[in-house]
Parts: C-alpha cells; sequence; structure tokens
C-alpha cells in the first residue's frame, strides 16, 4: 500500500502564525523575566526547515517547536526546548516522522511494526496514520492504559506480551520481530536503527542551533535510546566547532542504570529505575558517546520532585525524564552562573499524571 502523502525533501510545512503569536505571548507577558535577559526564543519562521516535508496538516505540526526561558530561573540562561509542542507531546514525533519517510523513500510498505510501552508507540502509531499504513505495535503486561489508549486512539493494532526476560521467545520487542518478517512489513526498531539519532542531527539539532546557538554553553538531555541527545550534539558540537567554539553536552541517565556505567567503562549496576523512557540495561547501537562530555545520574525520587515542581509551581508540565534532565540543567545553572543551559524537554506530563499526582 501506498501512503497517502506526499513526500519531499528540505520544503518548509504549514503556516505557524497562531503558535508564533501565543510564544510571542508568553515572551512578552511572563513578569518575571527581566527586559535585559539574554537570549529568546527563535520563532518558528526563522527555523530551518523540517527535512521531511509533508502537505498533511496534522504531521506538518512536528518539529518547529518553541524554545522558553525557564521560569524558575529569572536570568533567562535557563532555556528549555519544548519538544513537548509536537503532537503527541513528545520529540518521537520526529523519529517516527523520519523513519518512516526514509523507508518509503526506499520502497513500498504494507505495515508499520515496532515494540514499545512509551511515547515511541504512539508517534509510529499517529504517522502510520496519516500515511495511510496499518500499524501493528507490540508492547509488555503492565503498560500504562493511558498510552495503550494513545495507541489504539491512532487506529494501530496493540498485542500486549507477557512481562518476560529479553532474551525470552514471547518479549514484546522477539514478537515484533517476529512479525515484522512477513513479506511486506516494516520494523521500525528504535533501539538499533541509526535513523534515530540521524534524524535529529538532521533535524533538532539545527533548530536548537539556529535558536540558542549564538550564545549556548551547555546542552542537556535525558538518555533513552540515546539518540536525541546524540544525533543533536552532534550537530551543535560541530557548528560550535565552526564558530570556534564548543558545547559541552551532558546526557542524564537513572540512578540504577548502565548507560552512566558503559560510558565511564565502570562496572555494571542491577538495573531498575522507574522513571520512564530514562535509562537502560547498557549500551545502545544509538548513543553516540563521542558527541557526549559528560554523564550524570538522577535519583528517580528528584526526577519526579522536579516534575512536579515544574508543572505546580511554574505552569509547565513535564514528564519524569525530562524532569531529570532539569535537575542536572538546574545544578549546572547554579554551578556556573555564567553558562547559558539549553535542555530538551523530551516529552510533557500530560501522559504521567497517574505516576506524578496519582490520579
Amino acid at each position: 500500500m501506498r501512503p497517502n502523502s506526499t513526500l519531499s525533501p528540505n520544503t518548509r510545512g504549514p503556516d505557524r502564525s497562531n503558535s508564533q503569536r501565543f510564544v510571542a505571548f508568553l515572551l512578552t507577558s511572563c513578569p518575571s523575566m527581566p527586559t535585559d535577559a539574554p537570549l529568546r526564543s527563535t520563532q518558528p519562521d526563522t527555523l530551518p526547515p523540517s527535512p521531511f516535508h509533508t502537505d498533511d496538516p496534522i504531521l506538518g505540526q512536528i518539529g518547529g517547536t518553541p524554545m522558553l526561558p525557564y521560569p524558575g530561573a529569572e536570568d533567562g540562561r535557563l532555556l528549555c526546548k519544548m519538544e513537548s509542542a509536537n503532537p503527541t507531546r513528545s520529540m518521537k514525533d520526529r523519529i517516527a516522522m523520519g523513519i518512516l519517510t526514509k523507508a518509503l523513500q526506499n520502497g513500498e510498505y504494507d505495515r508499520v511494526v515496532e515494540a514499545s510501552s512509551g511515547n515511541t508507540a504512539g508517534a509510529v502509531a499517529l504517522v502510520a496514520n496519516r500515511l495511510g499504513v496499518p500499524c501493528t505495535l507490540t508492547c509488555p503486561e503492565g503498560t500504562s492504559p493511558h498510552k495503550i489508549g494513545y495507541m489504539k486512539a491512532f487506529g494501530a493494532e496493540v498485542r500486549t506480551c507477557p512481562d518476560v526476560d529479553s532474551d525470552h521467545p514471547d518479549h514484546y520487542r522477539a514478537v515484533a520481530q517476529r512479525i515484522a518478517e512477513d513479506p511486506g512489513a516494516f520494523l521500525v526498531d528504535q533501539y538499533h536503527n541509526q535513523s534515530n539519532p540521524g534524524v535529529h542531527y538532521q533535524w533538532t539539532g539545527p533548530e536548537i542551533w539556529a535558536q540558542a546557538g549564538a550564545d549556548m554553553t551547555h546542552l542537556v538531555s535525558a538518555m533513552g535510546t540515546g539518540g536525541l541527545v546524540s544525533g543533536t550534539a552532534r550537530h551543535v558540537k560541530e557548528q560550535a566547532a565552526n564558530a570556534g567554539r564548543d558545547v559541552t553536552v551532558v546526557g542524564v541517565d537513572a540512578e540504577h542504570s548502565n548507560i552512566s556505567t558503559s560510558f565511564y567503562g565502570a562496572d555494571a549496576v542491577p538495573y531498575d529505575t522507574c522513571v520512564e523512557g530514562l535509562g537502560k540495561g547498557g549500551e545502545l547501537p544509538t548513543m553516540w558517546f563521542d558527541h557526549v562530555d559528560e554523564m550524570r545520574d538522577v535519583a528517580d525520587e528528584e526526577a519526579f520532585r522536579q516534575a512536579r515542581e515544574a508543572a505546580q509551581t511554574h505552569g509547565m508540565p513535564v514528564g519524569p525524564s525530562a524532569g531529570a534532565a532539569l535537575s542536572v540543567a538546574r545544578d549546572i545553572h547554579a554551578e556556573q552562573p555564567d553558562a547559558t543551559v539549553v535542555m530538551i524537554v523530551c516529552d510533557g506530563g500530560e501522559q504521567y499524571f497517574d505516576t506524578l499526582f496519582d490520579v
């Protein structure tokens, strides 16, 4: 089945005048922001064009996300790249769009398949929906009903698998791989697909550099698959080197996880974190460590605390993994008052009300 959207590279998506006015309102009406703050959000009409153009009105809303000063830092030097402004409230919309577009350009497919219990599932379901391609998603038992609802809302077939060890044939990733063996099926495979960091190198990185490159000294992001920080960091570091300077890239891991241990060559620890989308049992091919300068670990409790504070005190709902990144970004901001720190809000808090606020 040929997807139904017209796709071509390097062309702008639809006009965003309403969102431009909204962001401008936020930036000019916040009473706590000093008028001489050094940096402001670059509006979407000045951002680089999406490398994955579409005429579809929904998919055209992916990317072009605003960058806002964190309300809890009055000097304007802690900036938030709001990936929560994407259609499914997550940066995973970008990789779903990029990977499925590239797959389409390389040939037809009749079904999209992915294994995910988190934001990737909803993003893949949305993009497949708009491209007119059936979608099958596998997830483990215990996946949030909210997340499953997101998948089904976009028409995806959802197969729930036993919560077993990763080497078991009934593990949800193994099940997805078997489904993808069918002729015409395409496996997104976010954990191994180099287009995961590649999309952020082509897309997220150029946006962040356009918005903050003149002043940014640090880039901070949570790491799950590592694709977001890896691809973004590669572009930012290349541009900074061309400008004769450097940007320090800090990856954020869970306290009981093994991205940090892999990065520093330390002994592995028992993997145990409740922060969805943060941490992994070890290094993945989508983690480009060469472009990351340091890793910092954050306890689950601190990640949840920062996410709650962002919503309850500052009116900015973020997910727990973004809460972890915010914790590190605030530490750097406090340690180095002259630094300009950009942290990526990888998703919003709307999908975590049950865990953040016991609703």
